[in-house]
């Protein structure tokens, strides 16, 4: 079971937390955060217990940073009503907390069951969602990074730093409500509206997209790590065989990675691996999937 910090999609009910809006009769507010969950905050393992998420093979990981840019957001029907909606760019730093990235006022309460919204590297109309660094959007931007991850794994006294670019844009749709399964959401009457994009950082680590019994696992990254500087994406190229990935010295890990068939197009490699594995990172209030498109 994965352990989650889940939002909330409500309807104004006095007592429990929720705002109760002075929206127009038949309209409704629509506050959407964005989260990388507890891992994004404390790091890797986290949870306990049978929530318990934590790599296979004993590191620990802490975040420094994970900087995800948003170019819009979109709210459809399939009858081919739009929402029309005014969501700029924004970038948000996950490691920092869970920010708001658009409120919507004054949308028709209905069901809205085409949500969709896109990773894609920042511009100089990018605003900020919380205190992401300034020189990170600057990287984001030149190298054309839409998802960036600093971070440090341990392990029996070794330190490695890691520095992930994502050079790619993705577009989600269709993205299910994690909370009740059903598409979209609904917007109610009166009420503001809470809804998340949930980043899962855990994929970035999955050996499997293939079963549910992925395992994290850091040994083969750590094994191409280099002397000095920050372990890259390009570093995890070295790793060329899916099928028998090697330790720092040559020998065997007697691991398989598993692409399964999500993972598109099929990876070569173990950075073709993490770069398409985290190209499914975007999900809908909590575990909700959408369709995935990279380019």
């Amino acid at each position: 079971m994965r352990y989650l910090m889940r939002a909330s999609v409500v309807v104004c009910v006095l007592g429990f937390g929720v705002a109760c809006g002075d929206a127009d009769a038949g309209s409704g507010t629509l506050r959407v955060s964005v989260s990388g969950e507890a891992a994004a905050l404390t790091g890797y393992p986290v949870g306990s217990g049978d929530d318990e998420i934590a790599f296979a093979d004993g590191w620990r990981l802490q975040f420094k940073q994970v900087v995800v840019s948003f170019a819009d957001f979109e709210l459809r029907t399939s009858d081919g009503d739009d929402a029309g909606l005014d969501a700029g760019p924004v970038v948000a730093d996950l490691h920092l907390g869970q920010p708001e990235l658009w409120k919507f006022r004054d949308l028709p309460a209905q069901r809205w069951d085409r949500v969709a919204y896109r990773y894609q590297p920042p511009t100089a109309k990018a605003r900020k969602a919380n205190e992401v660094d300034p020189d990170t959007i600057e990287r984001m931007t030149s190298e054309g990074y839409s998802l960036y991850i600093a971070a440090t794994a341990e392990k029996s006294g070794t330190a490695i730093d890691l520095a992930y670019g994502f050079k790619f844009e993705v577009a989600q749709t269709r993205c299910v409500n994690g909370m009740d399964e059903t598409d979209g959401i609904v917007v109610s009457e009166g009420a503001i509206n809470e809804a998340q994009i949930t980043v899962h950082l855990d994929h970035l680590f999955f050996d499997s997209f293939a079963t549910d019994g992925a395992m994290l696992r850091f040994d083969p990254m750590a094994a191409v790590a280099p002397a000095s500087g920050p372990l890259t994406l390009a570093d995890l190229a070295k790793q060329t065989n899916l099928s028998d990935l090697k330790d720092a010295a040559g020998k065997s890990l007697s691991l398989t990675y598993d692409p399964g068939s999500e993972l598109k197009p099929t990876p070569e490699n173990l950075e073709d691996y993490v770069v398409a594995a985290a190209a499914t990172t975007g999900h809908w209030n909590g575990e909700g999937h959408c369709n995935y498109a990279r380019k």
